[in-house]
């Protein structure tokens, strides 16, 4: 199954821009207010998804015949922990601090994804975080809309090229009905090199 880009709810088939392999630039996205965040994501990129980057570009560019496929649904954390568009910024910051996460969905009453949070989002409003603010600002007004997304079928080898090529280090995994059933990680796919080293799935 197919990388999927969810805008504002909606999905569409995902277009690679193969900005590690085949030369074009990674596609930009818009900071809040309409400004391209290209350059400050390029400057706060995981060192974990950076050296991931460069063991890829690394590695031999022959195919393999694959011996053994890991899907999204065998790695990902699950059930996904999401959040309204209206819940504050502060209930997105106690929920990633009390489980450890990084990034939240977002979705609307019927369960539909529209956004997604990470910390560094959050993180762009301290004032927000420790209620120093008097009108604390909503999840919606910050969150990502544009958001790519895979199913629990996708080859984790897909994903993989997908966030190297967009510098993310989280997808949302979305059932038939565009539900967050779970999510993976830059962290999750590691895992898998370390503990399953074995499989080929970087074909």
């Amino acid at each position: 199954m197919p990388v999927i880009l969810a805008i504002n709810g909606a999905v569409e088939n995902y277009r690679p821009n193969f900005g590690s392999s085949g030369g074009k630039s990674p596609r930009k996205r818009r900071a809040q207010g309409g400004h391209d965040a290209d350059d400050e994501q390029t400057q706060s990129v995981d060192p974990i998804l950076l050296a991931a980057r460069q063991a890829y570009q690394q590695a031999p560019q022959t195919p393999q015949p694959k011996t053994s496929a890991t899907l999204a649904q065998d790695i990902m954390s699950a059930p996904a922990a999401t959040l309204s568009p209206e819940a504050l910024l502060t209930d997105a910051w106690a929920l990633m601090s009390k489980k450890g996460f990084r990034h939240i969905p977002i979705v609307s009453g019927p369960g539909h994804l529209v956004g997604i949070v990470s910390d560094r989002d959050l993180l762009r409003f301290p004032g927000e975080l420790d209620g120093r603010t008097a009108a604390p600002r909503k999840v919606g007004q910050i969150m990502k809309t544009e958001v790519l997304t895979a199913t629990p079928t996708t080859d984790i080898a897909e994903i993989a090229r997908v966030m190297l090529d967009e510098r993310i280090s989280a997808l949302p995994i979305l059932d038939g009905t565009h539900h967050p059933v779970g999510i993976v990680t830059v962290s999750d796919i590691l895992r898998v090199l370390v503990n399953r080293a074995h499989l080929e799935i970087w074909t």
